[in-house]
Parts: structure tokens; sequence; C-alpha cells
């Protein structure tokens, strides 16, 4: 059920009216315009309506000021949207044409503006952020949403509907007199509520010196270190823990040969097992060895091995940097030695045979090059090797943070944003030919799909083998219950061969939504430009990047001083801010950053119940939006409204006159700096 073609015109004429009103009294954002075309048109009318909603007292100014200009239905309307209920709601169903939505004010009967709600919002149940009003006889809606979906486990699908049926009971609103009298008892309540909860902060405010930290939590040794002093006391401890981790050479002695060095290739060659062997032959192109005896296969890969520096070449440009290092030593035809003692300065060093063999003979670690194989070492151009893995590294870097940002993204607009940063860059074929290589992996943080016409590159998590492991995995438990009779305790393959059925045909649903929003995901993007790349991010990892956004350092500061007992002091606060961050980026879903609280042990961990809420929403609004193409809710708000927004420890956002220095740092008012 929508508003028909009469109500529309009274809707909109007000509701229009209303928003331009509220923009020129507060200066929202700058150039608005609701009949633009501007893909931020929308974001610029959401956040206009937002100060409407926190500010609904200018509605009597509006009536007042536009008395003369509006016709008395259009007026009495605007009258009528005081009693506003923002919010969340719970979609239930849909039911008559309208929807049914309930939150802690109750159960409302909502109707659709110009289109029907759930061609708005889709499926029920459903989470809803939206501001519902009344419409004369209809309760209706402030013309934004935003959906999001629920968990539909058999337990969340239940609590819904038991709530529901509650609410029921205190009845539904169907009109706009109802809504009045419901939202009224409401909002009174509501304010009821934060006067005391103000009257309760200021009582704590005007007793607090050193805030209490509850029973059950305790300062960490990092608390109230600035991010450069954190980062030398972990330093600190890194470099007393590793060489106490190594001491016993446990660890270390895995990547080793315990005895005393062998110099000779064929002698190296013989540590290997067959089956290494056979691989290593596959790799030079040498088939058919597995038939013959080991010492027959030394001979032969031997006998080949000091010529194939194609292959040498080819493993140089894609092992870890410790074992690059390591082999890059041995080029000058020494030994690399080291005693127990100096075990820690070699920890991520790996021999990378057969070309680099480590030996221990006692207290002694020895690193080499089988004697056959040094000219081939000489010989190797590392110059060159030098500069490809530099140009790989930035390429990935790029690639990495494209799609940590995006989520989805053009292999040609990636190869763009990475070529607008380098100067001494890969060509496109060597680009996507490195692409191809690592995506093959099978470990990369990205996957390759064709979307015709174009090829794209996509997070790993949007890749249908990461999909497919996680349905595996969440349906694991579901079938370990079916292998076997709970009686007999034998396995049952009637109801195991019915469950996979319905596996394998949920799979292929699975497969087919990821396709589906992958497409919706580029559809969503082509209205925004692309998110630019920083330069830094050609030498550090995007995620690293990411938590050193102030809103994720905030909250990091938080926790150190927070810290639930038994957990581990200097690691709990980075393990946790860096789940959210993956979270927030992952998932798009503000709520599942609350899970990551939650299961953390962090609901009761302050006083303020609104204080972490606010630090977490703070660094959900600061992480890389898939849907906006990269730009952060936060980045995005700042480019419609031109200001830059800053925050107080506490996470509230700090309130700045436009005659106050700038908290940039600048010296310079902030309307002439950051609030221009």
């Amino acid at each position: 059920m929508v508003l028909n073609d009469e109500q529309n015109d009274i809707f909109f004429d007000t509701m229009d009216a209303l928003l331009y009103y509220v923009n020129d009294r507060f200066r929202v954002v700058e150039d608005f315009e609701l009949s633009g075309m501007s893909p931020l048109d929308d974001v610029k009318s959401s956040l206009v309506a937002r100060a409407l909603w926190d500010n609904v007292a200018i509605i009597d100014d509006f009536v007042r000021d536009f008395s003369y200009r509006l016709p008395n239905r259009c007026l009495d309307l605007a009258e009528s949207w005081k009693n506003a209920l923002p919010g969340f709601y719970t979609l239930v169903r849909y039911q008559s044409g309208r929807a049914l939505l309930m939150s802690e004010a109750g159960v409302f009967s909502v109707c659709g503006v110009t289109y029907e709600l759930e061609q708005e919002i889709g499926p029920a149940p459903a989470y809803v952020e939206m501001v519902l009003l009344p419409f004369e006889d209809l309760i209706i809606y402030d013309g934004f949403l935003q959906a999001y979906d629920t968990d539909r486990s058999a337990s969340e699908l239940q609590r819904i509907q038991d709530e529901f049926e509650n609410r029921c009971a205190k009845g539904i609103a169907l009109t706009g007199d109802d809504f009045a009298r419901q939202a009224g008892v409401y909002l009174a309540d509501q304010r009821d509520r934060e006067f005391e909860a103000l009257l309760a902060e200021a009582a704590r405010e005007s007793a607090r010196g050193e805030e209490r930290i509850p029973e059950g939590y305790h300062r960490g040794p990092l608390a109230g270190l600035d991010p450069e002093q954190r980062e030398q006391a972990l330093f600190a401890l890194l470099d007393d823990r590793v060489p106490s981790m190594l001491s016993s050479s446990r660890e270390f002695d895995r990547r080793v040969r315990k005895r005393r060095p062998v110099r000779s290739l064929r002698g190296c060659l013989m540590l290997l097992t067959k089956v290494q062997l056979v691989s290593l032959a596959d790799v030079l192109g040498m088939g058919g060895l597995a038939r013959l005896k080991k010492a027959q296969m030394v001979e032969e890969i031997a006998a080949e091995l000091p010529q194939a520096s194609m292959a040498l070449e080819a493993l140089l440009s894609v092992t870890a940097d410790g074992n690059y290092r390591l082999a890059r030593s041995l080029a000058s035809g020494e030994d690399v030695v080291f005693t127990t003692s100096d075990v820690a300065a070699h920890a991520f060093e790996w021999p990378i045979e057969p070309y680099v063999f480590m030996f221990r003979d006692g207290d002694t670690y020895t690193a080499l090059v089988p004697d056959e194989l040094k000219p081939m070492f000489a010989a190797m151009d590392f110059e060159a090797m030098d500069r490809y893995r530099r140009q790989q590294k930035q390429a990935l870097n790029c690639v990495d943070a494209c799609v940590v940002q995006c989520g989805v993204m053009k292999v040609e607009d990636a190869y763009n944003q990475y070529h607008s940063l380098v100067s001494d860059v890969l060509d496109r074929e060597g680009f996507d030919r490195l692409l191809e290589i690592v995506a093959s992996l099978g470990d990369a943080g990205f996957d390759l799909w064709t979307y015709p016409p174009s090829d794209y590159v996509v997070h790993y998590t949007l890749s249908p083998d990461y999909v497919a492991r996680e349905f595996a995995q969440q349906q694991s438990d579901a079938a370990a219950k079916l292998y076997r009779d709970s009686r007999t305790g034998e396995f049952s393959t009637d109801p195991m061969n019915r469950f996979f059925g319905r596996m394998r045909q949920d799979l292929r649903t699975e497969l087919e939504s990821l396709e589906n929003y992958k497409r919706d995901l580029v559809a969503s993007q082509s209205h925004m430009p692309i998110k630019p790349l920083s330069r830094s991010i050609l030498e550090n990892d995007v995620i690293s990047e990411l938590i050193d956004d102030p809103n994720v350092l905030r909250l990091r500061a938080f926790l150190d001083e927070r810290i639930p007992d038994g957990q581990e002091d200097y690691a709990f606060a980075d393990q946790v801010v860096e789940q959210m961050v993956y979270s927030a980026i992952e998932s798009g879903d503000l709520q599942e950053m609350f899970v990551v609280a939650m299961e953390a042990g962090l609901t009761e961990c302050c006083e303020d119940e609104q204080r972490l809420p606010t630090l977490i929403t703070n660094v959900y609004n600061a992480m890389p939006s898939w849907e906006n193409n990269g730009w952060s809710p936060q980045e995005l708000y700042e480019r419609v409204t031109g200001r830059k927004m800053f925050f107080n420890e506490d996470g509230s956002l700090m309130k700045v006159g436009a005659d106050d220095l700038c908290p940039c740092g600048s010296g310079k008012k902030y309307r002439d700096c950051c609030g221009r």
C-alpha cells in the first residue's frame, strides 16, 4: 500500500520545504538540491533529514515562517511530525500491503510513500533503521531507510515471533491517531529516561576522580601510553620473548638438518624424500623419474638442476622476505654461520631446498648453497630480482588495498590505481600474470572473477571457494548428528544421504546469492567514484593502515584500560580491534562488531553504558564501505558537508565553532581550515 497521487504531492511539498528550511538554518550540507542527479544527493538528503529529527522543535519555526507559503493541510502535517519516531525496527511480516514493524515504542502498520515497502526493504524478517511519521489517517516513513538482514536461525525467528506476540497484546497502531497516542507516551517516557540518565551522569562526574574500573576488569600495562610509547613497549616485550621462545631451538630446528653440513649437491639431494624428489623433478620438467630408485633420481636431478636457472629465479621471485635475504646473502659464495645464541636474529629465515640447506652441528648452525649450485647463484642478477620483488610487493599491496576498500574492482581500475602511485611499475601483462599466479595459490587476499565484459579482483570472502568452505564448516556440526544412530551409535546412511542432498542444494543457493551480491555491488559502485589509494599503502599492509585510524586508536586505548581478568595484557586490545576492523569491512554490519565485543567479555567494562558503543560505532563509520566504492561513512559525511569531523577521547563528536582554532593543529580558525 502506498500514498495516492494527491497524498504524494502533499507529502513531498511538505517534506521538501522542511528539508530546505532545515539545511538553510543549520547549514548541514553544501549545494543541497533535492532534484539533483549527483550520486551524493541521497546522502545529503538523509543527513539533512537526520538534522531535522534531531531538532524537531524547528518545526514550530517552519510552520510560522511558511504559514503564508504552504496550504494549511501541509502545515498541519508538518505539525504532526513533531512526534516522529526515529529508531531501529524489526520488520516482522507484510500484511494487507503494509509492513508490520515493532520496536520498544510498540507495533506499527506502515505504508510506503511512492513504492511498496516490500520493494524497499525486501523479505521479512529484517532489521530497519527508519523514521516513522503520521500521515493523516495513515502511518508512513520519511522516505529514508536502511535495511539489515537478520539472523535467520530457528531460535532467532522464534524470539522475534514471541516478542511480536507480546507487543501485539498491547495493541497495533494502524492509524495516524493511533500513532500519535503511542508515540506521545513513548517519547514522554524517553525524555524522562534521558533526564534521569543525565542526572546520573552528573552524579558520577561529581563523584569521579579517576574512573573506577568495574569488577572483573583491570588496567593493563599499556594503558595511558601514546601510540609511539605503546609500540616501543610491545617491541621490548617481543625482544624478550622471541629469544626465550627459541632458546631451546625446538621451533627453529624444525627447519634444519641435524647433522654436519653436507656440501655436495648429490649429498644434499639424498637428504630429501623420494616424494620431494618427484615434486622437484616435476618443477624441472623431468617427468617419468618416479619409477627410478632414489639414487638414480638424485643423479638425474643433480645433472639438471645447475642448468635450471629459470626455476631458481621463479622461486626467488615469490619466496618470503626472510628466505630471500638468506639466499641473497649466500650469493657471495660464503656460508652463513651462527650459534644458538644468535637464533633470534634469524627467526624469519627458512632454507629454500634444494637450493639452500641449513644444518645444525652441536651449537652451530650453517646455511649453505651446494657447491654445484654456487655458480648459478653467483650469476644471478639480484639487483634486477630486488627490483622485480619490489614491483610485485607494491602491486600486490595495491590490489589487497583495492579489495579491502571496495570488495570488488575491475582489474583495469586496480592497475590504474597501482600505476597512479608508482613510477617503476610492472607492465599490464606482467600485472595480470602476477594476479593469476598469486590467486591460483589459494591463500591470497583476493580472487579473480569474470563478469562480462570485464575481469575483476574481489575480496577473498567473495570467492566461491571461501563461501563453500564456510558453508561446509557451518554444516559440519549438523552433519555429525546424522552420521550415527542416537540409540545404537551406528552410521545411519539414509538421513545422511538426505542431508547431503539438501546441503548440495543449499550450497548452490549460497553460490547463486554470492554471484548476485557481487553483481549488485558492481551496480551500486557505478554511482560513486573510486576512493584513491594513499601512497603509504605501497609499503604497508592495508589492515595496519586502517588500525592506525584515530577512531581505532581511541578504542584500543579504551580497551587497554579495561582488560577482562584472565586475558593476555599485551595482546587483548590489539586482538579485539583487529577483529572489529575485519568484521566492519567484511560484514559491513555494525551489529557484528557488537557481537565481537560481547564475545570478548566487554559487556560490562564501563560504568558509562554508552561509551563503548560510541567508540565501536566511530570505528565502523571510519572503515571503508564496499557499496560506497571504498569511501567510509565518515568520509562520505565530510565530502557532502565540506567539514572534517573531530572526536573527543571518549568518542563523542567534538563541537567546533567557526572561529575556534582548528583541531587539526594548523593554527588556523576552523572556518578557514577543515570547516570550509
